[in-house]
């Protein structure tokens, strides 16, 4: 019940901010999730004797999405500006040059996982039509998602990758993909006119495979840290990065796709 309150509550909300939303708005939404999920992400690897720079690693955050928000000349500072930004920040608090590695490389992980593949949603978000296509994504993953929960818990049997995720199965997965398609073909006869039939199918099809493993790379993460979510903000759900952690995936992978087969 915590879970369809919630999303009751989140959907329409989100839906809102896509629809109606200024550009300007949806940039301050996505980057308000990811510093969220950020936050997440290094009070989870702290759990595990990994402190990270969270502080740094958020500014980076903002600033990698602004970089998106501005356009790709901006991201090019990035090649630059966030190894410098690590190590002076390591050269300035630390001492000890036998864990120096480790919290430069969780940070640089974090940022990149969260703002690096969340700022895609900018980008698709600028594309003619960009708005439509955020909704038909939003759709078949929450329905992928929904589907995998519901079959796993009532029919799954087989365990898919238990040493990850032990709750996971081989019928859930499976229930994930058959959501995903058939939120699709249902978005495709609804509203979304972006794509003909089967590019929405075959998108739909390779993003929902892809946000699964997504979601195995959260779970991974989790598992490493010794935490059964992410954080506790979602009633019913979680934290911000255990919602976004399919879409995560799934973004890039959708505009990727577009590019290549729909963009020319």
């Amino acid at each position: 019940m915590k879970r369809i309150i919630s999303g009751i509550i989140a959907i329409p909300l989100v839906l809102g901010v896509v629809l109606y939303g200024s550009p300007l708005l949806f940039f301050g939404f996505v980057a308000a999730v990811v510093l969220v999920a950020s936050y997440e992400y290094f009070s989870m690897i702290s759990n595990m004797g990994v402190e990270g720079f969270p502080v740094e690693g958020g500014v980076l955050c903002f600033l990698l999405l602004l970089g998106f928000y501005l356009g790709s000349q901006s991201l090019l500072l990035f090649a630059v500006v966030i190894p410098v930004t690590l190590f002076a920040t390591w050269f300035f608090r630390e001492s000890d040059v036998k864990v120096a590695l480790d919290p430069i490389a969780y940070t640089v992980l974090g940022v990149f996982y969260t703002a690096g593949l969340g700022g895609y949603f900018l980008l698709i978000h600028n594309l003619e039509g960009g708005k439509q296509m955020i909704i038909f994504l939003l759709l078949f993953i929450w329905a992928g998602d929904a589907s995998a929960y519901y079959v796993g818990q009532n029919l799954g049997k087989n365990k898919l990758i238990s040493s990850v995720s032990p709750n996971k199965t081989v019928e859930g997965a499976i229930g994930n993909v058959a959501g995903t398609l058939l939120a699709a073909f249902i978005a495709k006869l609804w509203f979304f006119k972006g794509f003909s039939l089967p590019h929405c199918l075959i998108a739909a099809f390779i993003c929902g495979i892809i946000g699964q493993l997504g979601d195995f790379l959260e779970s991974l993460i989790k598992r490493n840290c010794r935490v059964k979510d992410s954080g506790s903000l979602i009633p019913g759900h979680g934290g911000f990065l255990d919602r976004i952690d399919s879409l995560l995936f799934a973004g890039p992978a959708f505009y990727c796709y577009y590019q290549l087969f729909l963009g020319i």
